[in-house]
């Protein structure tokens, strides 16, 4: 499965519309996102430690992940976090990368992102 920056996205922004410090958000609780999907994108951030998660895969190898509950952000998720979250420099943050056919690592995301943010500020 690739890494979908959009879902990774839309999962840190679900988690910061929390009203409390401690919530769940359940992979098959994010549309339009496939539920393998976004539990996916969860086990990705929390093991780069972004989020809080509870991940359960499947033992009889069939590859699913069976539970993925995201449950809050760590600073560092609040970090990525700041620098994708306007809809202006996200599109900015694809566009630059697509047109210098970069690929969206995370250090591309927040360099680029931390770029475009410095010139809006000028």
């Amino acid at each position: 499965m690739k890494r979908d920056w959009t879902i990774i996205r839309a999962i840190l922004l679900k988690l910061e519309e929390s009203e409390t410090p401690n919530t769940v958000l359940n992979a098959n609780n994010l549309p339009p996102f496939e539920e393998q999907a976004v539990a996916y994108h969860i086990r990705l951030l929390a093991n780069a430690g972004h989020i809080t998660a509870n991940v359960s895969e499947s033992r009889s190898g069939d590859g699913r992940i069976y539970v993925a509950l995201a449950r809050n952000l760590s600073n560092s998720g609040h970090e990525l976090l700041d620098t994708i979250r306007n809809d202006k420099v996200w599109d900015k943050i694809q566009e630059k990368v697509k047109k210098d056919g970069l690929e969206m690592t995370l250090d591309v995301v927040l360099m680029v992102g931390r770029k475009i943010m410095e010139t809006m500020l000028s």
